[in-house]
């Protein structure tokens, strides 16, 4: 997943904006946590030289996300539930076409659920060009109706 993060994050911050989870602060957290786990991309072409995939770096292990839900539920801090779940959709993304290991030991799956042709080269061109693309496509899409169907509705308070 290359540019689906963000609209993720929109949508699912925009489903759960009611009750406990209406609020602002939620909201940008959501939006946050489901751009969060790509900071290890910047760290790899800035420090690491791309010597390792990004997805091998801590910020894509859905334990440590995990552990940040689970103590935002426990703290009631919603910004560590808003960052937790929106770093869990990201992972959850990331599965589709990138490996990500959910589990521990023999429990652990890490295999992506499509193999993207060419991705070992230029990973970016052979997703662009994968038929994925399109469901990342199809999130802009959909967001770009919840954004102006919101618009419609009173204003966040």
């Amino acid at each position: 997943m290359i540019i689906g993060h963000a609209p993720a994050g929109y949508l699912l911050a925009s489903a759960l904006d009611n009750g406990f989870f209406r609020d602002p602060v939620m909201f940008w957290a959501i939006i946050v946590g489901s751009l969060a786990p790509d900071l290890d991309v910047l760290w790899s072409f800035a420090v690491d030289g791309a010597a390792s995939y990004s997805h091998n770096y801590l910020t894509h292990d859905p334990t440590l996300w995990a552990v940040m839900l689970f103590f935002g539920v426990v703290l009631t801090a919603r910004v560590l539930i808003g960052v937790g779940l929106g770093a869990l959709l990201h992972m959850a993304l990331d599965t589709i076409t990138g490996p990500v290991s959910w589990g521990w030991g023999s429990f652990s799956f890490a295999g992506p659920l499509v193999a993207v042709p060419g991705a070992t080269d230029n990973w970016y061109i052979a997703s662009v060009l994968h038929w994925t693309i399109f469901v990342e496509l199809a999130l802009w899409s959909v967001t770009g109706v919840v954004f102006v169907a919101r618009r419609k509705l009173e204003p966040m308070e």
